[in-house]
């Protein structure tokens, strides 16, 4: 056995090439992805900024103590 064996660390094998099939089809995949993220970040940006347009008017319209 060897120190990394005995350690637990298993070697680092190589990963086989994509075919182009599964290449465009994990392209496609990460770009599904990137965009849900990007949608899902916009929506809470619209949020917060609505959220901020409202505590705004509240603020400004409430009297003066």
């Amino acid at each position: 056995m060897t120190i990394n064996e005995l350690r637990g660390i298993s070697p680092i094998k190589p990963v086989a090439p994509l075919t182009p099939a599964k290449a465009r089809i994990d392209s496609l995949k990460r770009t599904k992805d990137a965009a849900a993220k990007n949608l899902k970040a916009e929506r809470d940006r619209q949020k917060v900024a609505k959220a901020q347009q409202t505590i705004a008017s509240v603020t400004t319209s409430l009297p003066k103590i």
